[in-house]
């Protein structure tokens, strides 16, 4: 009895073995396209150069959310400035400051092998802050803003995760009336570096 059962078992174990050899080697098998799955989350830093108050600066975006596809990327974004920006429109010395949030979509228009060329829109507001020369409690917030900004963006995929992209485009604010500065201050094209982890 126990020697036909070692029979069945060892006759069922070469069985599968043989059959997942054969499985593995045709052409049809690709385990890594069933693995992948329809979506990935994303991660973004990217950097560059804009103009506010005639001045150039340095602002640095964060940017978290779900590559739904291929083609389609959405999520939310923080945008900041990192560089000292004088106010030239008041006689004292005085310092700017923005920080923004809101959502972003980008859309994916040209693909070919590991380069691409996408189209982002960020959509959201935020809050302008000064700082007078000699002020020991540092940036306040004075006004509040609108701001969204459309750029094109040529992509190369450096590694399965790694995407690394460089563009540019226009950033337009609005609602911004503080310490003699309007909205056409603020509004200006820019250039950006960013790096996004994702699976796509």
């Amino acid at each position: 009895m126990k020697t036909k059962l070692w029979t069945t078992l060892l006759a069922a174990l070469t069985f599968a073995v043989s059959s997942h050899a054969k499985l593995q080697g045709s052409d049809d098998y690709q385990p890594k396209e069933e693995a992948t799955s329809s979506w990935s989350a994303l991660l973004g830093v990217g950097g560059g150069n804009s103009l506010i108050a005639r001045d150039g600066t340095i602002f640095m975006n964060l940017r978290i959310g779900i590559a739904l596809n291929p083609y389609i990327s959405f999520g939310a974004f923080s945008s900041a400035i990192l560089s000292d920006v004088q106010n030239p429109k008041v006689r004292h010395s005085q310092m700017i400051d923005y920080h923004a949030f809101g959502v972003f979509a980008e859309a994916f228009a040209f693909r070919s092998g590991i380069f691409s060329i996408s189209i982002p829109v960020n959509i959201g507001g935020g809050v302008v802050s000064f700082m007078d020369k000699g002020d020991e409690d540092g940036f306040k917030s004075e006004d509040g803003f609108f701001t969204t900004d459309v750029s094109a963006q040529f992509n190369f995929r450096v590694t399965k995760l790694l995407e690394v992209s460089v563009g540019g485009g226009f950033r337009f604010f609005a609602g911004i009336e503080a310490n003699n500065l309007k909205n056409k201050d603020f509004c200006s094209p820019f250039g950006e570096l960013r790096f996004t982890f994702k699976e796509f």
